[in-house]
């Protein structure tokens, strides 16, 4: 009876061995797991801020191609404003980076279950986003390579490099080949559109997962990714367009600014799309259409404009 005791207390201080010992490999896991998930945390801030770089250079130049392709320009303004000389050389590529999402992947064996909704949308931020950005990353920096060597060949590049400035036979081209304004159209398509697109499309999902992830780790979070409503309200509220066809109403629905609205000639033709407040003044549209506020004589919201190049819609505030 004494042996059997003894074997007893052996197995049972084994038991309690293996036990302390799982206990230690999983707390190590999970702190693994949350570094590896603290790493693709501060990498989807610095993607943001780098998609943000190229959804700002394409803001600058949204009146610049309305402008152009609407005919709205004279010798002066091209005389007068090199970013008209410059739209067509202006590009930036994003340059999303990957290596903490590498690295969490090649450790995924250590995900717990109630990590997987993240993982999954990870997966799909830096496979099929982060491609189509990837694509037009390339695309757009080989055509403005073409376009410099182009000036260089019509000798117009001296000017607009060293001496800022275009001269009469560039401004002519400008003003009167219709193969300029077929480039424009070009960049506008390729480079405004699907660009600036998909680089939308990333930035704004990375800035989902970034905002789970940070409640996710109790990370304190960046008021320049994640916006505080309170300082958004002044968007709220019900607009009409220009010419009455599309009520429309901005509000804040499950945490998120709302854009609803609906063709009052067709009411089966109705949306709700999430917008994405940049400042007091600046937003975006999901796809990458552009949004800014206007303003009235006693700085309150008058209406708001939506642009994409050549394409501007106003909408007039009802309330």
């Amino acid at each position: 009876m004494y042996a059997i005791g003894e074997i007893i207390l052996v197995v049972i201080g084994i038991l309690i061995a293996l036990s302390i010992n799982n206990w230690n490999e999983s707390k190590i896991s999970i702190k693994k797991t949350e570094h590896l998930l603290t790493q693709v945390h501060k990498e989807l801030a610095f993607n943001i801020n780098k998609a943000n770089n190229v959804i700002n250079l394409y803001r600058r130049k949204d009146t610049l191609i309305y402008n152009v392709l609407h005919k709205k320009l004279n010798y002066n303004d091209y005389k007068s404003n090199t970013s008209y000389i410059n739209l067509l050389r202006g590009s930036t590529e994003a340059n999303i980076v990957n290596d903490a999402f590498t690295a969490l992947i090649d450790n995924q064996d250590l995900i717990i279950p109630e990590q997987d909704s993240i993982l999954k949308k990870l997966r799909h931020l830096y496979g099929t986003d982060k491609r189509e950005v990837d694509l037009f990353d390339e695309y757009t920096v080989n055509n403005v390579m073409n376009k410099v060597k182009i000036l260089g060949t019509k000798g117009w590049l001296y000017d607009n490099h060293v001496n800022k400035m275009a001269s009469d036979e560039q401004i002519a081209y400008y003003l009167t080949d219709p193969s300029y304004l077929g480039e424009v159209t070009e960049f506008k398509i390729r480079h405004f559109l699907d660009h600036k697109r998909y680089t939308v499309i990333f930035r704004d999902h990375a800035k989902e997962i970034y905002n789970e992830l940070s409640d996710n780790l109790t990370i304190e979070k960046d008021t320049s990714i994640v916006k505080n409503m309170k300082d958004y309200e002044h968007y709220l509220g019900t607009y009409v367009s220009e010419n009455g066809i599309i009520n429309s109403e901005i509000k804040i629905k499950n945490e998120n600014f709302i854009w609803s609205w609906q063709n009052v000639n067709d009411t089966t033709q109705f949306g709700e799309w999430k917008i994405y407040p940049e400042s007091k003044t600046n937003f975006t549209f999901p796809f990458g259409s552009f949004g800014r506020l206007v303003y009235d004589e006693n700085k309150q919201v008058s209406g708001f404009i939506r642009s994409e190049g050549d394409r501007r819609q106003e909408y007039i505030r009802k309330d």
